[in-house]
């Protein structure tokens, strides 16, 4: 008996040892932690430059790495844990927009206030966002948001309060202000935007229409106008693919989804065929689930996939409820349920979207991963850009 009471309490001190989970406080991001923390914490590493790829909100081993990375140059303990001093750190220098690991000073961050963007103040170009021009959309939130907002504000794209939160309003007037100032209107605030505003805000280049809240973008020609929300009619056409550079490499999690809902509709363009249908969003998980919107939409999709109900996936262009373009790739197969009962589709069929190619292989190791290897082929045959990640 008193050896077995021996080995266990060997073991014990054994798993006490090895295991840091029972010295982590409740607010360390460590491996295998998932959340929107997380990808905050992603996106200030991309932003300096220690993390390449998207903001997944998946602490992996290649998060895991840049905190190191970070942490040694910034004369922390490299453990590759973000605990609140590595936190604190890395936000304030990512808010800094610079790369190295001093801590920003109040001057150089965004100021949060209306005057940060007042014309009459005085500031120079790069001023408001302090030469950071780290791309900020869709969910993101804090300064840098408010401050985009309050340029917006003050230009007349957006009413309201700036709250640093870029929800589906803000993401409406970066895109009626890229439009307007002839920028790739995709709803991401990237450099050309931000420098763009910066210039607009300098010189009092207040937009002379629309004192309300913009609309959502317009839509093409064949859309209807009974909802607020772009939808499109049935569009089984021989059509002219749109413009390449005007198709975008949008991430489902952290560009698409948050912006779709139910009962909203997709165009979809088969680059192989040129012909085009429309979707209804039915729901939104790792992908979206769709169904033709008609059953002239089913028929013409039935044709684009040769005649027959395939999981084949084909590659295509998709026209998104802002009037944004991107990438998917879908099939034509129905299966479980659906919501539409004259379109002649006894189910729903899946689109899916760029997702980070290790959170795919995790979730979905088989017909996920074929469908990003399709997006992947795809963008590659548009751009010549092979992703990395």
């Amino acid at each position: 008996m008193r050896r077995f009471f021996c080995l266990f309490a060997v073991l014990v001190l054994a798993l006490s040892a090895c295991s840091p989970a029972f010295a982590l406080s409740a607010d360390t991001l460590h491996y295998g932690s998932r959340g929107e923390e997380v990808r905050s914490l992603q996106q200030a590493l991309i932003s300096l430059g220690y993390l390449k790829g998207s903001a997944d909100g998946i602490f992996g081993y290649q998060t895991e790495k840049a905190v190191k990375s970070y942490q040694k140059a910034s004369g922390l303990t490299v453990d590759g844990l973000a605990g609140k001093a590595t936190r604190d750190r890395l936000l304030r220098d990512a808010g800094s927009g610079s790369a190295s690991s001093q801590p920003a000073s109040p001057a150089s961050r965004p100021a949060s206030t209306e005057a940060s963007v007042s014309p009459s103040s005085g500031a120079s170009s790069g001023s408001l966002f302090g030469s950071n021009y780290a791309t900020i959309r869709m969910k993101d939130q804090g300064d840098r948001v408010q401050v985009l907002q309050q340029a917006l504000i003050r230009l007349k794209y957006l009413s309201g309060k700036a709250d640093g939160i870029f929800g589906q309003k803000t993401l409406s007037a970066v895109i009626l202000f890229q439009k307007e100032n002839n920028l790739s209107a995709d709803g991401l605030a990237g450099k050309k935007t931000l420098t763009a505003l910066e210039k607009a805000v300098q010189s009092g280049d207040v937009r002379e229409s629309a004192s309300q809240t913009p609309a959502a973008p317009a839509p093409s020609s064949s859309a209807s106008s009974s909802s607020s929300a772009p939808t499109y009619t049935s569009s089984s056409f021989t059509s002219t693919a749109p413009d390449g550079s005007t198709v975008h490499l949008l991430h489902w999690f952290n560009d698409i989804k948050p912006s779709l809902k139910a009962r909203t509709n997709l165009l979809i363009f088969d680059p192989s065929t040129g012909l085009s249908w429309t979707l209804r969003i039915y729901s939104c998980g790792r992908h979206c689930d769709a169904e033709p919107l008609t059953k002239e939409d089913t028929e013409t999709m039935l044709k684009a996939f040769g005649g027959e109900n395939t999981w084949n996936q084909k590659g295509v262009y998709v026209k998104l409820p802002s009037g944004v373009w991107t990438i998917g790739s879908t099939h034509d197969m129905p299966h479980l349920s659906g919501s539409i009962k004259d379109n002649g589709f006894d189910g729903h069929l899946c689109v899916h979207f760029l997702r980070d190619m290790s959170e795919t292989e995790l979730y979905d190791p088989n017909y996920g991963v074929a469908n990003q290897k399709t997006i992947r082929a795809l963008w590659k045959s548009i751009t010549g850009e092979e992703l990395s990640y």
